[in-house]
């Protein structure tokens, strides 16, 4: 039997969510990808277990102003899209978010005046990514984060194994511009086209949830 969109996520993390922030979006994807997607270095996505990562919409006080977007050194140029982390075995989804912003920002997640404050959770996208060269389908599940930095936050990534090598504010409405840039890169780097194009549907689906605010 394949596995399906859903094994990706865990109904006890939902439930936990969503007595937090209400009833959660959940929006299904299928894929069909190839080698070097899943399978090449620097897009093991589902290496060591990993079934699903956390998305951070870092912002500084209204995402029409701009929200953070990253690029590591070792993308395509100027591939920049929002920050993910993947979940460890056995960590809280709560817990990753917190640890993936510290790590690639330097910011700590708190209540605080000079903490990262998370607003709400936008929602779950999931897939199912059939490989044509392994024969695998894989799941997995991105969670969405809106967080807002402090106002005088200072970017400064903790973590150098992240290999962050660039940082971009952009508006919001300016998110599925960004999402279509990531659907063609592998019109310039064919090695990176599958990943582009799983990259982008996040990159659609926030853009739909911040459309109304």
């Amino acid at each position: 039997m394949k596995p399906s969109y859903q094994d990706a996520v865990d109904d006890a993390e939902v439930s936990a969510l969503e007595a937090q922030w209400g009833a959660l979006p959940l929006h299904r994807q299928r894929l069909a990808v190839d080698h070097p997607f899943l399978t090449g270095e620097h897009q093991l996505l589902v290496s060591d277990g990993r079934r699903a990562e956390i998305c951070y919409i870092m912002h500084r006080g209204h995402v029409d102003e701009g929200v953070l977007l990253h690029v590591k050194t070792f993308y395509p140029r100027n591939a920049y899209r929002l920050p993910t982390g993947g979940i460890h075995q056995g960590e809280p989804v709560m817990e990753t978010l917190a640890r993936e912003i510290e790590e690639e920002t330097g910011l700590a997640v708190g209540t605080g005046a000079d903490q990262v404050q998370v607003q709400r959770c936008l929602g779950i996208v999931t897939y199912a990514m059939d490989h044509r060269s392994t024969g695998q389908s894989f799941p997995f599940a991105t969670y969405h984060f809106l967080v807002q930095m402090p106002q005088d936050g200072v970017i400064a990534p903790r973590d150098a194994t992240e290999q962050i090598g660039g940082w971009q504010w952009r508006r919001a409405q300016e998110l599925a511009a960004v999402a279509e840039n990531l659907e063609q890169v592998g019109s310039r780097q064919p090695a990176w086209g599958d990943w582009g194009r799983f990259r982008s549907l996040s990159h659609r689906f926030v853009a739909s949830r911040l459309a109304g605010d």
